[in-house]
């Protein structure tokens, strides 16, 4: 049955929330109608996370004068009638532009009161907002203290522009090493059913051991691919080299995005730039599936100088967002 509880607003009746009241069909066109979406707001996320966490996923519908204007899905799991977790990841997401800021502070209004702080109650929210004064001091007017100052950061790339754009728009080291890999007599591979996705996940877990860095569970990825392939939207990319795989990456598409999640490179796919033939293979292969953006998955001046430069160097547009809040 849809939640249709919502937050009264006697002195603005245009605006409105609306919980489970889309179907999934609908949920999907709505995201893709957000354009640079991402991948922790999507249906199959929320089915992943559903079974390796037992979180379940809310979907709110945010209405301003009788038209959907945003969403944003929050997952929750409830424990012996007293624990209480609740994630809002990378939302909400605004299907328009200059939504005005009479709507943005009726949505945390609407989390406040549905999602109180109390005991036993662990909340978590990561929203989907830029790093900025304004957006701090919203916040903090509903409540909300920041727990990690640093927010995720990664790098959009507009995969509408044309090819010859996209790689001109590269940045001059970036395309030399393009070039060199494109005479190294690799080959590309395109696997959408996951045969080689046990394969790349030993591999990445390894790297994830050896260069001490965090990234997305096996599991879950497991489950992401069992929500997405049979739509397409699954793409695991390999770079063979005499027929050897040296370097793979994993991407997954959310209607009109896609986010980069798992890449590896052996020493041999190294020494072919494997990497930058992936990467720019995928965004050709994204682009054949009307694909508008990519999300980079992820970048960090700090702990990863070397993969920051490198994403950085495919010219997109770098974005921080606001840190996590409880």
């Amino acid at each position: 049955m849809p939640d249709k509880a919502r937050i009264n607003a006697p002195d603005n009746p245009q605006l409105d929330i609306k919980w489970n009241d889309v179907s999934v069909r609908q949920w999907r066109e709505l995201v893709r109608k957000a354009g640079q979406s991402n991948l922790l707001q999507s249906w199959p996320y929320a089915q992943a996370v559903l079974m390796t966490e037992r979180l379940v996923g809310k979907f709110a519908t945010i209405y301003w004068q009788g038209r959907i204007v945003g969403i944003c899905q929050v997952l929750e799991q409830k424990l012996l009638g007293v624990f209480h977790k609740v994630r809002l990841y990378r939302g909400p997401l605004w299907l328009e532009p200059d939504i005005p800021q009479e709507v943005h502070e009726f949505f945390w209004a609407e989390i406040q009161k549905r999602y109180p702080a109390r005991p036993w109650r662990f909340r978590y929210f990561l929203p989907e907002m830029p790093d900025t004064e304004a957006n701090r001091a919203l916040l903090a007017k509903f409540g909300l203290n920041r727990m990690q100052t640093d927010g995720y950061s990664s790098i959009w790339l507009d995969l509408t522009q044309p090819e010859e754009t996209l790689r001109a728009n590269l940045k001059q080291n970036w395309r030399n090493t393009l070039n060199q890999s494109e005479k190294k007599g690799l080959a590309l591979e395109l696997d959408t059913e996951g045969k080689h996705l046990n394969w790349l996940l030993k591999l990445s877990e390894m790297d994830k051991i050896l260069k001490e860095f965090k990234g997305p569970s096996p599991a879950l990825v497991a489950h992401l691919k069992r929500f997405t392939k049979d739509r397409g939207d699954f793409l695991l990319m390999r770079a063979l080299l005499d027929g050897e795989a040296v370097g793979a990456i994993l991407l997954f598409l959310h209607e009109g995005s896609a986010t980069y999640l798992v890449g590896w490179n052996s020493k041999e796919g190294r020494d072919a730039r494997a990497h930058n033939y992936l990467l720019w293979y995928a965004l050709l292969e994204l682009k054949k599936r009307d694909i508008s953006w990519l999300d980079l998955g992820g970048i960090n001046p700090d702990d990863a100088k070397g993969v920051t430069f490198f994403k950085k160097g495919l010219g997109g547009t770098p974005f921080t967002l606001i840190g996590s809040y409880n």
